[in-house]
């Protein structure tokens, strides 16, 4: 017969081993794809990654929804929104409008992304 110590001891391994592996799944979303990674297993090849990307720069292009102080609020053309901050360090090629559809440069510090440069495309 079995001990109701052992049917315990295992409900609780059990339970620790679940828990734990639902630690490494969410971590594992939370990483996201490495944007260098172009090989098989994701390592990374710098030689295929662009200067700005190994500096942490993003290209965001889309359209200007609005201007919320010294944040510019844009759609991306993949239908997700970026605030991004400008500060006098901005380089801004010509007036920026909204509804211009743009190109920007930002580089995330802080969980807040700040606008390198920004210029109206086509």
């Amino acid at each position: 017969m079995i001990s109701i110590l052992k049917i315990i001891g295992v409900v609780l391994w059990s339970l620790v081993l679940c828990l734990s592996l639902s630690d490494i799944a969410q971590a594992r979303q939370r990483m996201g794809p490495d944007p260098c990674a172009d090989r098989k297993g994701g390592q990374p090849n710098l030689v295929k990654c662009d200067e700005e990307t190994r500096q942490g720069i993003e290209t965001i292009k889309g359209e200007v929804l609005s201007f919320k102080g010294d944040t510019v609020v844009v759609e991306r053309f993949d239908g997700k929104v970026a605030d991004l901050h400008i500060d006098q360090t901005t380089k801004m090629g010509s007036f920026i409008g909204r509804g211009d559809r743009v190109e920007a440069k930002a580089k995330e510090v802080n969980d807040e992304r700040y606008l390198l440069s920004i210029r109206q495309i086509e």
